[in-house]
């Protein structure tokens, strides 16, 4: 888990290592935001997967007496 640090805390923090700190923070946001995407695409898919496989199990069709 990330570290969580106070206002008194940051303003002791040397100015070159709070820009890396803060570039870090922006790479990882960069890719929690592809890795969200990526899943939301898969849920997508999932979730039409999921209607599909529902209308064919219990569609008109299913009800039919031969």
């Amino acid at each position: 888990m990330a570290v969580k640090y106070t206002e008194e805390q940051l303003n002791t923090i040397d100015k070159s290592i709070l820009v890396q700190m803060f570039l870090q923070s922006q790479e990882q946001i960069g890719t929690l935001t592809t890795e969200v995407h990526s899943l939301n695409e898969k849920m997508q898919l999932l979730m039409e997967q999921l209607v599909l496989a529902n209308r064919n199990r219990f569609g008109r069709s299913s009800e039919k007496m031969d």
